[in-house]
């Protein structure tokens, strides 16, 4: 092995191993209150501009995290959605399962999957992830294509305001449904049907299919036309 495959294998670990140690301190203390030498120091890095030289900064070691996960959720996906769609099942709940199956695939991932649930239910609040305006917002996500195809045909019967509000929506409820499952079921105090994953995931998956099939109200409808008319 030369010097420079050496180098090449011993910057690829320290990259690994600094990704390794963000998911984990995002995960339990959030994005923000972590900082760039809190890492550096937990991930054993003598050099303390370890985080700079690997990713520039904080927010490049984030889309590191999001890059080692997110195109294989949209992968899945992607196979979900060419699988339901040749079944008996409503459209609506395969759009549902095929947003939520991945995501509790990561629950099961040894290599930063739960970490990397809790940080996104984080970010997708402030929609830091950027699913209503990817160009706008410093990480970039993988495009799901057929995800957004099959949403936008499902969502035909509502205002493209109140139908682009429903796509957040479901996305801040499956992260924040897993992310809050990831923790309730290791609290052996609480009953087991509320520890129970299966259970969680097909009530997530209802929830999903009635946010696509419901009908705005007229309240909605009012306030809606009324912010149009200003």
């Amino acid at each position: 092995m030369n010097v420079s495959t050496i180098k090449d294998s011993r910057s690829l670990r320290t990259r690994e191993t600094l990704v390794r140690t963000a998911e984990l301190l995002f995960a339990d203390q959030g994005f923000e209150a972590v900082s760039v030498n809190t890492i550096t120091r937990q991930a054993n890095q003598n050099n303390r501009n370890a985080v700079q030289y690997h990713f520039g900064n904080k927010t490049g070691l984030l889309q590191a995290i999001f890059d080692k996960h997110s195109p294989g959720v949209a992968a899945k996906r992607a196979e979900l959605i060419d699988e339901l769609q040749n079944t008996a099942q409503p459209i609506a709940r395969s759009l549902a399962t095929a947003i939520v199956a991945p995501l509790l695939d990561k629950l099961e991932d040894p290599d930063g999957g739960e970490a990397y649930i809790h940080i996104s239910a984080e970010l997708i609040a402030s929609n830091t992830l950027g699913y209503s305006r990817q160009d706008a917002h410093p990480l970039q996500i993988p495009r799901e294509t057929k995800l957004a195809k099959l949403a936008a045909n499902q969502l035909t019967h509502l205002p493209p305001e109140i139908g682009q509000q429903r796509i957040l929506m479901m996305n801040v409820l499956a992260f924040h449904g897993i992310s809050d499952h990831a923790r309730v079921r290791k609290n052996r105090q609480l009953d087991p049907m509320m520890r129970d994953t299966d259970f969680m995931a097909s009530n997530l998956i209802d929830s999903i299919t009635a946010m696509l099939e419901a009908q705005p109200s007229p309240d909605t409808l009012q306030i809606l036309k009324q912010r149009q008319a200003i």
